[in-house]
């Protein structure tokens, strides 16, 4: 058999990059902090075998902020390079719907063109050719949304199910956003994961170093 081609993740370092404007993610940092969790299947628990708790997860804070989303990673290779992945994947985070609806109908951010201030960051990932996954920390997301009950993003406004899901759909399909909905006690895990192996599989299609 031939040389693997590529380089493999497990000899590399890695750290998730945190915005510096991200807040409220005590959660998710904390959970870097402590570790996953990770489970054993039910055949393995009858074998005896036990769940265990993974490594800490390093992440540093930038300072200047992130151009695009709010979490990305950077990872040093075996020669010591560093790759900064912020212009290649983020994550970008909303604590529920009501946040995620308040962006979308921000009016005072909008700009000559009509454009939102997260829908420029949209088109600005776009053109950049930055991949973008957006994290909504809401389960059943999709039913409470086409529910006949409208939800407020503030005080005074309310937003229709259809008009909601129509624009937000828009966006997604428009600017290739990948959607994922979650309970916020997963949310870090979800994060690590979609930015990791993201990694890896860059890193599987690199040159060997030399």
């Amino acid at each position: 058999m031939g040389e693997k081609k590529g380089i493999d993740i497990k000899k590399c370092k890695y750290k998730i990059v945190v915005d510096s404007r991200e807040k409220v993610n005590k959660h998710i940092l904390n959970s870097f902090e402590k570790g996953f969790e990770y489970k054993v299947s039910h055949h393995d628990m009858y074998r005896g075998k036990k769940s265990k708790i993974g490594d800490p997860i390093e992440y540093y804070i930038q300072e200047k902020g992130l151009k695009v989303g709010d979490y990305t990673v950077a990872v040093q290779l075996p020669n010591k390079e560093v790759i900064n992945f912020k212009d290649k994947i983020v994550i970008e985070r909303k604590a529920d719907l009501n946040e995620l609806a308040s962006n979308l109908y921000d009016t005072k951010s909008k700009d000559e063109e009509g454009l939102t201030r997260i829908e420029r960051e949209f088109l600005r990932a776009k053109e950049k050719g930055i991949k973008i996954h957006l994290l909504i920390e809401t389960e059943d997301a999709i039913s409470k949304i086409l529910s006949s009950k409208h939800f407020r993003y503030d005080k005074a406004s309310k937003i229709n199910p259809k008009s909601f899901m129509s624009m937000f759909l828009s966006l997604c399909n428009r600017y290739n956003i990948n959607v994922w909905y979650c309970n916020k006690k997963d949310s870090a895990r979800i994060i690590h994961d979609l930015l990791f192996y993201y990694c890896k599989e860059y890193l599987k299609n690199m040159e060997k170093e030399i």
